[in-house]
């Protein structure tokens, strides 16, 4: 279960570090269960994608709570729980209770499409369900485990989308995509949306402002330098957005955190991509206005002053870890 959450829109040699320190941390149910989602989300940080991390904790909560600390055996109950669709609880029923059910990642989907040609279907959902009633009228009774994983692998290392290794195709002779004399297929670039993120760092006595981002949208949860997002360039739309990036900034920092900055100077930009966000990080430097402002900053469960040496005690998100590394700026 929690190898196929983590591998979840991330690669294998990246999961592999997560894995092993997750495992050790939480060897069971009932102790991921009882851990702090800070806890949780801290281990998960610098990996991605952190809802999978949300509901891994709150499917582990439900179990142990309402499923007598158990998983469950079959793809409908599996399904019933936060964090699994169709190929997670798949795969989970398969290789670990050897239910006899499909489990189609992007690699299995591949093999099937060329076997059976069920990308031929009138719709996306007619495919889907031809893949999947396909698929399971093959797996041989008592041996779903193995035979699920040995689709993977075979997509995985074999039946690649681009150049395909055909002639080493343990399944070639059935093949309707070698038929048809096909060699390829062009794969799409994924679309990332363009984003501007002014960070702010406001250094307080050797210390620097940091809070928890509210919400379960991304980085929901992990602990952030105050930033302002923009759907574009800043420097575009200064305008529209009611100011340079540096004084919306300033902004925020009073309207949010009820303290009154002085901007100092800007940093080198930074470029850091997510699944769907392709992020230009700006970080800007201010400190504190001298008097009563500097006396009341900010303080409270989702509100810290840390050291950039202490930052990573804190689930923080390997984006602002890139701005982190660039303090002291006079350094670089």
């Amino acid at each position: 279960m929690v190898s196929e959450f983590m591998l979840q829109q991330t690669r294998i040699e990246t999961v592999l570090p997560y894995y092993d320190r997750f495992l050790k941390a939480f060897p069971s149910l009932p102790r991921l269960a009882r851990a702090p989602l800070q806890r949780v989300l801290k281990l998960w940080a610098g990996m991605g994608y952190y809802a999978r991390a949300r509901n891994l904790h709150a499917a582990a909560k439900i179990m142990v709570r309402d499923l007598g600390g158990k998983i469950p055996a079959t793809r409908e109950a599996l399904l019933a729980l936060p964090g699994f669709g169709p190929y997670t609880a798949g795969a989970v029923a398969s290789i670990a209770f050897n239910q006899r059910t499909a489990a189609l990642d992007g690699n299995a989907k591949r093999v099937l499409s060329r076997l059976s040609e069920a990308r031929d279907s009138a719709s996306p959902v007619g495919r889907k369900r031809q893949a999947e009633g396909f698929w399971e009228d093959l797996i041989p009774e008592g041996h779903a485990s193995e035979f699920n994983q040995a689709l993977m692998d075979l997509g995985a290392t074999v039946c690649l989308p681009a150049r395909p290794k055909c002639r080493l195709c343990p399944v070639r002779r059935f093949c309707a995509f070698i038929k048809a004399g096909k060699k390829e297929e062009k794969r799409r670039g994924r679309s990332r949306r363009e984003e501007t993120w002014a960070v702010a760092l406001i250094e307080k006595k050797g210390c620097f402002l940091i809070h928890r981002k509210e919400g379960k949208g991304l980085l929901g949860g992990l602990w952030q330098f105050p930033a302002v997002v923009f759907p574009m360039e800043t420097d575009s739309e200064p305008a529209e957005k009611g100011g340079a990036a540096e004084e919306i900034l300033r902004r925020h920092l009073r309207d949010r955190f009820g303290i009154k900055t002085k901007f100092q100077k800007a940093l080198v930009p930074l470029r850091h991509e997510f699944t769907h966000i392709r992020a230009t990080l700006s970080p800007y430097v201010f400190s504190l206005t001298p008097g009563r402002a500097a006396l009341k900053t900010p303080s409270g469960p989702g509100v810290r002053w840390v050291k950039l040496s202490s930052l990573s005690r804190y689930p923080v998100s390997r984006a602002m870890m890139k701005v982190a590394d660039l303090w002291p700026p006079d350094s670089r």
